[in-house]
């Protein structure tokens, strides 16, 4: 089965899919969360070089040959090659060379054309398609993929609606055989939705959006101001609408202006038909645990009887018991590791943030005391 999260940012998808992701997982079903900066991802582009397969062997003939042991870390497709351009310099870049390197930048697929983009995207989802129907059994939950990536990707280009309809229903012709199922979140208005976006991430996470898509054309054909991302988030939702209401599969469109938490969850587990099954009762060894490789640390402490991790950037994450030894994150597909005494180890999925990447070590500092203490 696979299960799409939907709706405006700030919402509560990745809340809800770690909600999902813990209750699939609970009720005995082998579960995979596919989140929207996962890495490398396999139906979105952060971050990723795609070449030619030809385009690829040139590369690597012009920079040496011994860059045959980044085929290690290379996802082949049908047509393409997808690189991780974080991977890449996180873990390679003591094996390749700074002009190999920026040759790789300029194919970013951020950077494609839209025509180039789709291209790629429909042969990725394909590939994705074919290996998930060889695991009947697996739920996969992923959120921000259908919807979100694919109407910022095209409204940023000022492109017609129906060309991102047409692309979309594409999208679902592939995914189809796959029992897809979605769920939409909304608010009552953009308006609320901006309100409550702003409380939540700050006003600064509007003017770094707007900063970073502001040449595009969307924002060229309008006023020079961070305001205009407001109508980018009207225009978004009006066509979110509509393609909800268009989806072809089992759907569920939750509003959750109320904040009545309790009865969204109950509605959400319900259309899967899962049994709601409560955190299982472990402790966790609080404290500051370091990288020292990376210099970063994570802080465990626990609040009104709730285990909470403060991650390297200063975002508070609430934590959930998966077994005695291991911790779900709550809006992340990233686990804690605890087996061995004094260390966290990072596993299930990796992001964009550096901080979640599989395997890395945090030991504890017996020396860090939580503040007040």
């Amino acid at each position: 089965m696979l299960i799409f999260l939907e709706g405006l940012p700030g919402v509560g998808k990745s809340t809800n899919t770690g909600l999902l992701y813990r209750q699939f997982e609970r009720n005995g079903f082998a579960t995979s969360w596919v989140h929207e900066f996962d890495r490398p991802h396999p139906v979105l582009f952060f971050h990723e070089a795609c070449l030619k397969k030809d385009e690829y062997r040139s590369w690597k003939h012009r920079h040496g040959g011994e860059l045959t042991v980044l085929d290690e870390m290379v996802r082949f497709r049908d047509v393409t090659v997808g690189i991780d351009l974080l991977e890449l310099e996180w873990n390679y870049s003591d094996r390749v060379s700074e002009t190999a390197f920026a040759e790789l930048r300029e194919k970013d697929v951020w950077n494609f054309s839209l025509e180039e983009y789709m291209d790629v995207a429909l042969e990725k989802w394909r590939s994705f398609a074919e290996k998930l129907a060889e695991k009947p059994e697996q739920v996969v939950l992923l959120d921000s993929c259908i919807f979100q990536y694919q109407i910022f990707s095209f409204q940023l280009e000022n492109a017609p609606a129906e060309e991102l309809n047409r692309f979309v229903q594409a999208l679902w012709d592939i995914v189809s055989p796959l029992q897809p199922r979605l769920v939409y979140l909304y608010r009552n208005s953009v308006a609320d939705a901006i309100d409550h976006l702003r409380a939540a991430r700050g006003a600064r996470f509007f003017r770094h959006i707007w900063e970073r898509d502001r040449s595009r054309p969307y924002y060229k054909a309008r006023a020079d101001s961070v305001e205009t991302y407001f109508e980018f988030l009207n225009d978004y939702n009006r066509t979110a609408q509509e393609l909800f209401e268009k989806a072809p599969c089992p759907k569920l469109g939750i509003e959750v202006t109320a904040g009545d938490w309790k009865e969204y969850e109950r509605r959400l587990l319900a259309f899967f038909d899962l049994t709601p099954i409560s955190d299982l009762q472990e402790e966790f060894e609080g404290g500051e645990f370091f990288n020292d490789a990376l210099g970063i640390s994570l802080q465990i402490k626990q609040v009104e009887g709730a285990w909470l991790l403060t991650d390297p950037e200063g975002n508070e994450r609430q934590l959930h018991p998966r077994s005695s030894k291991e911790f779900y994150i709550r809006d992340l597909p990233v686990l804690l590791d605890t087996s061995v005494k004094n260390q966290i180890v990072i596993s299930g999925a990796s992001l964009n943030n550096r901080w979640t990447e599989t395997g890395l070590v945090f030991a504890k500092n017996r020396d860090w005391k939580p503040r007040g203490q």
